[in-house]
C-alpha cells in the first residue's frame, strides 16, 4: 500500500468515527440535547446546525442566549438574530440570557433604540421565567449606558443576576425568592437604599459579589442578609472624588468567606459574623502616604478596632501589608484585639516594614499556620527588620516565606532566624527561592541549619518551587 493509499484510509477511518460520534448523539432525545447545548456559547450552537438533518432546528430549542463580543459585526445582524431566537417557541422557559465581554458593543455611536431594544430582550426573557440573566457589558460612555428594567426585581424563576457597566433603577419592592447569586461589577444604583433592598428583597442570597465604581451612588454600603455564605467586595479604583466618608456595613450571621480589597472606604461595620471562615482583607480605612494614621484621631482608632472584633471569629486570614501597616499603626496607641480562633494565616508584603508582623502574630494566640509573601524587596535596611524584643510563638507548626528579599541574604537569615528562635512547636520552616537562585539552594540550607532551633523536631526545607 503506498503512502496516498494510506493516508486515504486513515482518512476515511477518522470520518467514520466522527459519524458514528454524531449518530450516537443524534440518539439522544432533545430534552437531553438541549441541556447539554445549553452550556455552549450560541454562536457555537448554531454551527452545530450542519451536523445534519437531525441538528437543523435544534438549536432553536435550546433555551438560552449566550452571546460574546464579535459573534456579530454587524449591528443589523444582531438584533435580528436575537429577536429570531426570542420568538421560537416564545411561550416556553428559557433558563439563560447572556451578553458577555462588548458583545452589545456593536455600534460606534450608540443611540436610545439600542438601549430600548436591550431593555426589550430582558423584559422578554423575565416574562418567559428565565433563571439566569447575565448583562456584561464594558462602555466608556455613561450616556450610553443600559438601563436594566424594574421587572428584574420580581422575578420569581431568577437564581442567578449578573451584571457589569449597567444602571439599576430605585425598586419600590423587591421580590426575589430564588436567587442565590449576585454579581454586581461597576453597576449604578439610583441611591444606597436601592442597593440595600436589593439584597435584603433575595431571602436565598448565598453569593454576593460587588465592584465599586466611584459613580455608583452608594455612601454606605449595607449588606444584611441572613442566608449569604460568601460576600465579595472590591472598592473603587479611582480616589474618592467627592470627598465623602465611605461606609461598608456587613450583618450577616451565617458568612463562611468575605473578601475586602478596598483602599478608599473610611469605616467598615462587621456584625454577626460567627460562621466566618476565610477572611482576605487589604483595607486601610482610608489611609495612605497622603493621609496618614493620626494617634490623636479616636474616631478611627474606634473605627479600626471594632471592625478587628467584628472579624475576631475567622479562622482563614489573608492580610495585605497596606492593613498590617494599619494595624500596627493603630497599636501604637491601643492593644490589637485578640484573634482567637485563627489557626491559618498568610501575609503579603511589598515595599513595608516587616517589624509590623511580630505585633499582628501577637493578637493570634492560637496560630498554627503562617505563610509570607514578597512581591519585591522592601525598601528598608536588614537592621531595621523584625528590631526589638518580641514573644514567643506557642502554637505556631508551619511556616513558609516565599521569594523573600534578593541579593539580601542577611535580611533572609533574620527573618529565618526569628522564627526558628521564637517558635517552640514549630514542625516545618520552608524557604522558596526565586528560580535564579536554585543553584544557590544547598549552601543555603547549610547555614539555616546552623541557626539555633527553639523546637528541636523542626524541619528546616529550601525549595525553589512556591507553593504557600
Amino acid at each position: 500500500m503506498d503512502e496516498d493509499e494510506e493516508k486515504r484510509v486513515r482518512a476515511k477511518r477518522s470520518g467514520d468515527r466522527i459519524g458514528d460520534d454524531v449518530d450516537r448523539l443524534s440518539d439522544l432525545p432533545d430534552n437531553l440535547l438541549c441541556h447539554v447545548l445549553l452550556n455552549i456559547p450560541t454562536k457555537d450552537v448554531v454551527k452545530s446546525s450542519v451536523l445534519s438533518k437531525r441538528w437543523r432546528d435544534l438549536w432553536r430549542d435550546v433555551p438560552g442566549l449566550d452571546l460574546g463580543f464579535g459573534d456579530f459585526p454587524d449591528y443589523n445582524e444582531f438584533v435580528s438574530f436575537v429577536d429570531r431566537f426570542l420568538g421560537f417557541n416564545c411561550e416556553s422557559r428559557l433558563q439563560k440570557l447572556k451578553f458577555e465581554d462588548r458583545c452589545l458593543e456593536l455600534k460606534y455611536e450608540w443611540d436610545e433604540p439600542h438601549v430600548a431594544n436591550v431593555t426589550r430582550w430582558i423584559n422578554v426573557v423575565l416574562k418567559r421565567k428565565v433563571q439566569h440573566v447575565h448583562v456584561l457589558e464594558s462602555t466608556w460612555d455613561v450616556d450610553k449606558e443600559v438601563e436594566i428594567p424594574s421587572t428584574v426585581y420580581t422575578c420569581e424563576s431568577l437564581v442567578s443576576l449578573k451584571l457589569r457597566d449597567v444602571i439599576l433603577p430605585d425598586p419600590e419592592s423587591v421580590s426575589l425568592p430564588c436567587v442565590k447569586v449576585i454579581h454586581l461589577d461597576e453597576v449604578k444604583f439610583a441611591n444606597d437604599q436601592a442597593l440595600e433592598r436589593l439584597i435584603s428583597g433575595c431571602s436565598v442570597l448565598e453569593s454576593l459579589t460587588i465592584n465599586r465604581n466611584v459613580h455608583d451612588n452608594v455612601k454606605v454600603l449595607r449588606v444584611c442578609s441572613k442566608s449569604l455564605l460568601s460576600f465579595t467586595h472590591v472598592g473603587q479604583c479611582e480616589e474618592n472624588i467627592n470627598d465623602e466618608d465611605l461606609v461598608v456595613a456587613v450583618d450577616a450571621p451565617r458568612l463562611e468567606y468575605m473578601w475586602l480589597s478596598d483602599h478608599e472606604t473610611d469605616s467598615f461595620i462587621i456584625s454577626n459574623l460567627g460562621s466566618l471562615v476565610k477572611l482576605h482583607m487589604d483595607v486601610t480605612f482610608n489611609l495612605s502616604s497622603q493621609k496618614r494614621f493620626d494617634p490623636n484621631d479616636l474616631q478611627k482608632r474606634n473605627v479600626i478596632r471594632k471592625f478587628l472584633v467584628g472579624i475576631s471569629s475567622v479562622k482563614d486570614m489573608d492580610i495585605a501589608s497596606e492593613t498590617l501597616e494599619a494595624i500596627y499603626n493603630y497599636s501604637r496607641c491601643e492593644r490589637v484585639p485578640l484573634l482567637r480562633n485563627l489557626s491559618s494565616l498568610r501575609a503579603y508584603f511589598s515595599d513595608y516594614r516587616w517589624e509590623m508582623l511580630p505585633v499582628f502574630l501577637e493578637s493570634c494566640p492560637n496560630l498554627k499556620s503562617l505563610s509570607l509573601g514578597f512581591s519585591k524587596s522592601p525598601g528598608e535596611q536588614p537592621s531595621s527588620i523584625l528590631p526589638g524584643h518580641h514573644c514567643f510563638l506557642p502554637t505556631l507548626e508551619y511556616v513558609k516565606i516565599g521569594k523573600p528579599m534578593i541579593d539580601d541574604e542577611e535580611a533572609e537569615t533574620k527573618l529565618v532566624s526569628y522564627f526558628l528562635e521564637k517558635s517552640t512547636v514549630l514542625k516545618k520552616l520552608t524557604l522558596f527561592l526565586n528560580p535564579d537562585r536554585k543553584k544557590e539552594a544547598p549552601v543555603i540550607l547549610k547555614k539555616l541549619l546552623t541557626i539555633p532551633r527553639l523546637s528541636t523536631s523542626c524541619q528546616v526545607v529550601v525549595s525553589d518551587t512556591l507553593t504557600l
